[in-house]
């Protein structure tokens, strides 16, 4: 954290030496990136610009999963509410879903939610209602008038939906979800999976859903951890290889025609996997890992 205040990464001024804690420090990550969109959406035409406000309210969504997740972590008494901003940590303490939807620009998600958190359902589908709206929204958003400007768009979130809804049949699976509950959960985009999406999703295990996901565009990149994984391993190993492959187009955005959508959203997506991989240092040198540790979780 010192050499970045010291290289001004950061929007908001610090004080040199200041200590901060996880949640000040997550706050300055979250304002570069809030910060950075502003800037894009000002100098972008309309229908750049609604889709990077589309991206911009990812944000708020984000914050919205938090507190999704430290109320049932607190149902279940495992919640380290003193890493918790108070705003979440109050908001999980008393259940106040009303006030949390409202907070992340969302009071649509309020009854849907509720029932799920009622129905005690898994907290990745729970997750993934939240998901499935924002990532609904950028779609919308990604169909440009200009013919240039949609594929180019498309392209970048259409793989990043793709990525969202095959981990979500794979940690579904996982956890014994059936087969009903993940269709519903997934999002209504079907980029490049094609019939390999539902197939997937009714598979009886998760090695068998990661098979059927190594016949689509995305096999390449999966086959090595298909081969290696055995049922109960962890999956954020493939979770980093999904964001790496996606890293890797958003990069070649950035050759061929020049003055098109995709550029501010490829940049976009770049830099929140930049300061994804910076969050990552920070806490894995919070918690004393060897830096040979840290390297396979980094995404860039």
């Amino acid at each position: 954290m010192s050499v970045l205040r010291e290289r001004g990464y950061f929007e908001a001024g610090t004080i040199p030496g200041e200590l901060l804690d996880p949640t000040s420090w997550q706050g300055l990550f979250d304002a570069k990136m809030v910060a950075l969109v502003h800037k894009l959406t000002k100098l972008s035409p309309d229908d750049c610009a609604q889709l990077l406000t589309e991206f911009e309210g990812q944000y708020g969504l984000e914050l919205l999963k938090s507190g999704l997740r430290l109320m049932v972590a607190q149902e279940e008494k495992e919640a380290p509410s003193e890493l918790s901003p108070d705003f979440l940590r109050s908001t999980a303490e008393t259940r106040n879903v009303e006030r949390l939807v409202q907070a992340a620009g969302a009071p649509m998600l309020y009854s849907e939610i509720s029932s799920a958190l009622a129905e005690k359902k898994p907290l990745p589908i729970v997750e993934a209602i939240v998901d499935k709206y924002g990532l609904t929204r950028i779609w919308v958003a990604a169909d440009m008038s200009d013919w240039i400007d949609r594929q180019s768009v498309q392209a970048l979130a259409g793989e990043h939906i793709d990525a969202i809804n095959l981990l979500l049949v794979a940690r579904s699976k996982a956890l014994g979800i059936a087969s009903d509950e993940v269709q519903r959960s997934l999002v209504p985009v079907n980029y490049r999976l094609g019939g390999a999406l539902s197939e997937a999703a009714s598979s009886g295990s998760t090695a068998n859903a990661l098979r059927v996901f190594t016949k689509t565009i995305y096999g390449s990149s999966l086959e090595r951890f298909v081969d290696t994984f055995k049922e109960g391993d962890s999956l954020h190993p493939l979770d980093v290889l999904l964001r790496r492959r996606h890293a890797a187009s958003c990069l070649s955005a950035f050759c061929g025609f020049p003055f098109r959508a995709g550029l501010p959203l490829a940049f976009v997506y770049l830099m929140g996997y930049e300061t994804a991989d910076l969050r990552c240092m920070i806490s894995a040198k919070q918690d004393g890992l060897a830096t040979e540790k840290i390297e396979p979780l980094l995404i860039l």
